[in-house]
């Protein structure tokens, strides 16, 4: 297992920790509903299209890269040249507007930040020696953390079936997760009347997935989905 990873899983570990004992500190306390359902809703999306990042980086480079013989430009290596950080940055983000006070949020970036920053530079120097002025000529014309500006997304984000499969655990898994908490934070706050209403919001949750996936999924892949 990489050192990377294993630092992550426990910083992971020590924040989940952190936030267990000091649920008081970090977990919000709205006054009115409309403010949490705004705050959950803009959580959602965020975390959405991270997601939505992920897969297609994913994805893109594993089916265009041929093992790294190749260096992507194209897909989601056309808006930024790190996309994957960039979805995991969206889902931080993303699970702090659902779960916790915005205090919260510039001590995840400056995790984010102390973890990401470093590893992006290591990338970047193996591609600069491995492509030479391929990847110099890239990276003039692409931006390195955050995606270019456009009015047509899912032309640069093109979703396959198979890509979705290996990211999908993982996403269920911390949607679970989140609305557990999120459910035990609005019994705390307004009652048990509020398992009706986060019912509602899994439904809504899901089927907003499913309108995303089917968005953004290739022309091609819808065709032979119609064909068999």
């Amino acid at each position: 297992m990489k050192i990377r990873i294993r630092i992550q899983g426990c910083l992971t570990f020590l924040a989940i920790v952190i936030t267990i004992l000091f649920s008081k500190v970090t977990f919000p306390y709205w006054k009115s509903e409309p403010a949490d359902e705004f705050s959950d809703a803009l959580g959602i999306i965020f975390i959405l299209f991270g997601f939505l990042f992920r897969v297609t980086a994913r994805g893109y480079k594993e089916e265009k890269s041929q093992q790294g013989k190749f260096l992507v430009k194209e897909g989601p290596y056309y808006l930024m040249r790190h996309p994957m950080y960039f979805g995991t940055l969206l889902i931080g983000i993303g699970i702090i507007a659902v779960l916790f006070k915005f205090w919260v949020l510039p001590v995840f970036l400056i995790i984010y930040f102390l973890i990401y920053f470093p590893q992006i530079n290591r990338e970047e120097k193996s591609l600069l020696k491995k492509f030479g002025q391929e990847y110099i000529h890239y990276c003039k014309t692409t931006p390195k953390y955050f995606p270019k500006v456009s009015l047509n997304f899912r032309e640069y984000l093109p979703l396959e079936l198979s890509w979705i499969k290996k990211e999908l655990p993982s996403l269920i898994v911390l949607i679970v997760l989140i609305l557990g908490i999120e459910i035990w934070e609005e019994i705390r706050l307004f009652g048990y009347k509020e398992l009706i209403k986060e019912t509602f919001e899994l439904l809504a949750i899901i089927l907003s997935l499913l309108i995303l996936i089917n968005s953004f999924r290739t022309s091609e892949e819808k065709n032979d989905y119609s064909q068999m």
